[in-house]
């Protein structure tokens, strides 16, 4: 990490030692609380953080090395975009190649594409402008596994968002 990252891991009651390998990493700040879903868990990361982007990851993600660089250039580029997402890379689980998904859609306008199909297809893939939440409600514990696609829909109905179209994720 650079010294201008942070990592905030919030262990949402794992069971898979995930909280110990966070502990031993002197870059990551560990919130550890019992198992309330993964929109409450995004909630207590984004309170604790104070960047001026964020991403947020799932157990089943890897950023690729130029991912942060990616997406911090296109919101440097354009700076009405609200976020900027780009596109994953499959993986099996012994993390081997398993191919590149179709991810197309056009750029004219980012709600209107959003509500013809979720083409962001994990949270990972996302750069958020950390501004955007002070005037939005965060996710929405109610809207269980679609609370991701709830909230780009409500950030991309207020503001412009974009898409680099770089693979910056792997996506198990």
């Amino acid at each position: 990490l650079r010294s201008t990252e942070h990592v905030i891991v919030v262990d949402n009651g794992s069971t898979d030692g995930s909280a110990a390998v966070a502990a031993a990493c002197p870059a990551a700040r560990l919130i550890i609380q019992h198992n309330q879903g993964a929109a409450t868990a995004r909630n207590t990361g984004l309170r604790d953080s104070r960047g001026e982007y964020l991403i947020f990851l799932d157990a089943d993600d890897r950023l690729l090395p130029d991912a942060i660089a990616s997406g911090v250039a296109a919101l440097a580029a354009h700076a009405d975009w609200a976020f900027v997402t780009g596109h994953v890379r499959l993986i099996n689980e012994d993390g081997s190649a398993a191919g590149i998904p179709p991810q197309e859609h056009a750029d004219a306008n980012g709600y209107i594409e959003l509500l013809r199909s979720n083409y962001i297809w994990t949270p990972g893939v996302v750069m958020y402008r950390r501004s955007v939440f002070d005037t939005l409600r965060p996710f929405q514990a109610s809207a269980l596994g679609s609370a991701d696609y709830e909230l780009n829909l409500r950030i991309a109905r207020e503001w412009p968002i974009g898409c680099h179209h770089q693979v910056i994720l792997e996506y198990r």
